[in-house]
């Protein structure tokens, strides 16, 4: 038993040292200064988002097929201005039946209604207009949430440039700040960068077109856009 007890001791004594030699290499707190920069650059948008409604009304539930085939037109018909079919996609679907109120009988039904939601989304922004144009000739009912944004492929191309102006930004504040304390920047310890994930701007919402004159073309005029990029830095200091 009084074995058993050394033994145990000198293995919590072994522990112990290992704890303190642990503790010993931890480095010590290097005096920094932490500055946020930001990098902006304004530029016009490469991508537009159109949504397009088609709907039918009759007595029966045939206005489903009536307004696929509706529906379809509208399709054919931004297709034949070069834009492709995998830019657009179904976004909603709806069929519900309509009703009226009458004094002796109550709520009788009077028929259905048929809706469908096409979404095109295109790098050809220059083609905005005659997008929503030839839609509404062609039967489209309401064009809504129009948005231009800015690609991914768009904001890769603006990185850089983005992140050395807020790298340059952090470091001016951060060289200001060392003056004021009267110390030197030595060099730079971290640097974290932050992406831009903001909503695009949205340039009309929930907008209907009528056209007056089908030579006429829908001017559309799409807003700059800013990409932003942070960086949180910390540099040394002595």
């Amino acid at each position: 038993m009084k074995k058993l007890c050394l033994i145990l001791t000198a293995l919590l004594l072994a522990v112990f040292m290992l704890a303190g030699c642990g503790a010993q290499t931890t480095p010590n707190n290097v005096p920094v200064i932490n500055a946020t920069g930001t990098g902006k650059i304004t530029t016009q948008p490469d991508t537009v988002e159109l949504r397009f409604s088609v709907s039918t009304e009759g007595k029966d539930n045939t206005v489903q097929a009536a307004n696929a085939t509706k529906t379809q037109k509208v399709i054919d018909a931004i297709i034949s201005l070069g834009i492709p079919k995998e830019e657009m996609q179904t976004k909603d679907i709806n069929f519900s039946p309509r009703y009226k109120w009458d004094e002796k009988l109550g709520q009788q039904l009077i028929g259905y209604r048929a809706e469908n939601t096409i979404v095109v989304e295109t790098k050809k922004t220059d083609e905005a207009g005659k997008i929503i144009d030839i839609a509404v000739q062609n039967g489209s009912e309401m064009v809504g949430n129009l948005k231009f944004t800015l690609s991914d492929e768009g904001k890769d191309k603006l990185l850089d440039q983005a992140i050395s102006q807020a790298v340059a930004d952090a470091k001016k504040q951060a060289e200001a700040a060392a003056k004021s304390a009267g110390v030197k920047i030595t060099g730079i310890q971290t640097i974290n960068v932050q992406k831009d994930n903001s909503r695009p701007p949205i340039l009309y919402e929930n907008a209907q077109y009528k056209l007056a004159d089908k030579a006429a073309t829908t001017p559309v005029l799409p807003q700059d856009t800013d990409y932003i990029v942070t960086v949180v830095a910390s540099f040394l200091i002595k």
